[in-house]
């Protein structure tokens, strides 16, 4: 090949996924080696019949299509396309190449492919053939610039050895001393030497100052008791959720029952620009809706912040649902306060993404209120009052409308239980369309506010019935209709979006599929999980699904949810609105042929699911 094409050809492949990720050296020697071949439209290039005829294909212009020895069309290749994995894997596929219009095909030979995986072992993986092979290296490549910056180390790599302990019987006066000399934000308090509480600089402010307390008393009258640990070998993000959803910003670290360090919220995103999760401290405080409002452009920078770093699509949507928990429960103390006591016990339930905690930056809300059977026609208007301060007070904050009128100021989602537990006897006996929409919301739900005990007794009265292996094919039926956007040769289909773009819909055609299939396999091993990823190794653990679908499945959500966050965050920081509908434009090649991997293993599962259920 002459060395003035080798420019041209480096310039192309180096935004070819795998060949952008190899090693410089790797990289020269294979752009060096590659052979260059015409196709005019109807040629055709047979299958190899000797190791010196096979090629690893790149698509540079036009397009191809495959076709088995009997004439079958195994798929069509287009522009930027990579295709001849299988020819060096060990279930080797034979094929004829056709063009179907004048083609441009770069051509790797065998002996570079073969050299890489003997080689080079850690890029071996990216030269499969095989599609749940390569969207685990997509994600963890993904995820590569974190797993050095920290969130995958483990909490006793991070976490400080020096931390200060007193005694339950100490007085508040001597420990608040202590506090001052070791500058110390918490102490551990132990009692014959086992960990029974602890107490931070912001105890001593609002259960001493705040309260006038006198500082002789024992410091166990004001530690929070029986805190939250954590193990010394749990991961860096483990710990991070678990602050999030509990909005803690100390964890002890046990070992063997023994306290052996401190973990602290500073420490865990110190390197991370995260120091805004005190945003939900403000949330608490805020006091009338306009101030909440006001702190939402807080929360669309941590998001951006999150996703520009890479951050483990978990983390974003923990931290997402856990701001959206505090203005919620906010708002809700705001109406009560404005409205008066409560007349009766009630339960604030969201439902969808807020209740999976899988919220993303275009959440909208979905939620209801479950009443006491006591509750009296005037207490029923004090609801209605509570839920329109409420609802109109997220929309306030960004948290939009739901479309389906899923949301507790609907007078039919403000009843009392008595009423609910007969919506969902008449949805499970009788699931028509309608009837099935509402199910689907309804099932996906959890208490933020009020008696949880009201929802554990509808999940328990109705358990047996919804996993029910005829309701369930039901449900199965309607969640297949939904099918990935893979042509019959395994090319994106795009939809038109109300602009009348074609764009691809990641949200409906990828993400929901995969949180359908997740809760009706929830139903069938009767799990209370209501988080995808936790329902999906709950149904692993019951052995209705073995290891490799829970490895793939989880690695397609994996990816899909990064990608739709890089996606939105990109439209973000260029100051345009985000939306789940994808420009094509931003794929690159390794997005796309990874997408495609994803969709793959998404529509094995659906179909598997179909045949196990109906």
């Amino acid at each position: 090949m002459s060395e003035t094409l080798i420019p041209n050809i480096e310039l192309f492949i180096a935004n070819i996924d795998p060949f952008s990720r190899l090693p410089e050296v790797l990289f020269n020697r294979v752009t060096s080696t590659i052979k260059i071949i015409y196709l005019a439209k109807g040629e055709v290039i047979p299958p190899p019949q000797t190791e010196e005829d096979k090629y690893l294909f790149i698509v540079r212009t036009g397009a191809v299509e495959q076709r088995l020895a009997d004439g079958t069309l195994r798929g069509c290749l287009e522009e930027d396309d990579v295709f001849g994995f299988s020819l060096f894997s060990d279930s080797e596929t034979r094929y004829q190449i056709k063009a179907i219009e004048n083609t441009l095909l770069y051509l790797v030979p065998a002996e570079i492919i073969y050299h890489i995986q003997s080689h080079y072992p850690e890029y071996a993986q990216h030269f499969t053939a095989k599609p749940e092979e390569r969207i685990h290296s997509a994600v963890k490549s993904r995820w590569s610039d974190i797993n050095s910056s920290s969130f995958f180390n483990t909490v006793e790599q991070v976490s400080s050895e020096q931390y200060t302990q007193v005694n339950a019987d100490d007085s508040i006066r001597m420990v608040a001393n202590i506090m001052r000399a070791k500058d110390a934000a918490c102490v551990i308090v132990k009692d014959n030497n086992e960990l029974i509480g602890i107490v931070t600089d912001t105890d001593m402010i609002e259960r001493v100052i705040a309260q006038g307390k006198s500082t002789e008393l024992p410091v166990r009258e004001i530690m929070s008791p029986f805190p939250i640990t954590i193990s010394a070998q749990e991961t860096v993000f483990d710990a991070a959720i678990s602050m999030m959803e509990k909005n803690i910003k100390n964890l002890p670290i046990v070992e063997n029952g023994q306290v052996i360090g401190l973990l602290s919220l500073h420490q865990l995103f110190q390197n991370h620009r995260m120091q805004a999760v005190y945003l939900i401290d403000k949330i608490k405080k805020s006091v009338i809706e306009t101030e909440l409002a006001n702190y939402m452009p807080e929360r669309d920078r941590i998001f951006q912040e999150l996703a520009n770093d890479k951050v483990p699509a978990d983390l974003i949507s923990t931290l997402l649902s856990t701001i959206m928990d505090a203005v919620n429960q906010r708002l809700i103390d705001i109406a009560i306060e404005r409205l008066g006591p409560l007349p009766c016990d009630f339960a604030w339930i969201v439902s969808g993404s807020h209740a999976r905690k899988e919220v993303h930056i275009l959440s909208d809300q979905d939620s209801a209120i479950i009443l006491s059977d006591q509750a009296t026609a005037k207490d029923r208007v004090y609801f209605q009052h509570l839920a329109m301060i409420v609802t109109k007070g997220l929309d306030l904050c960004g948290y939009e409308l739901c479309s389906g009128k899923f949301m507790a100021v609907t007078l039919k989602w403000c009843q009392p239980l008595s009423v609910w537990r007969e919506y969902y006897k008449k949805w499970i006996k009788s699931p028509e369309y309608e009837r099935l929409l509402h199910l689907s919301v309804f099932l996906d739900t959890r208490v933020i506010y009020g008696n949880k005990q009201y929802q554990n007794t509808l999940v328990n009265e109705f358990k047996e019935m919804t996993s029910h292996r005829s309701f369930l094919a039901k449900l199965i039926r309607d969640a297949a209709e939904n099918r990935t956007p893979l042509g019959v040769f395994h090319n994106l289909v795009l939809t038109k979006n109300e602009n009348n773009e074609k764009t691809l819909n990641i949200k409906r055609y990828g993400i929901n599929i995969i949180v359908d299939l997740a809760r009706i396999y929830a139903l069938l091993a009767k799990s209370d999980a209501c988080n995808t990823k936790d329902r999906l190794i709950a149904v692993n653990q019951a052995g209705l699904i073995n290891d490799a679908t829970l490895k793939n499945i989880l690695s397609a959500y994996d990816f899909l949810r990064s990608f739709r966050f890089s996606y939105q965050v990109d439209m973000m920081n260029k100051g345009e609105m985000p939306d789940n509908q994808i420009n094509p434009n931003y794929f690159g090649s390794f997005e796309r042929k990874h997408i495609k991997d994803a969709f793959r293993l998404i529509d094995d599962w659906q179909q598997s699911a179909k045949m196990r259920l109906s």
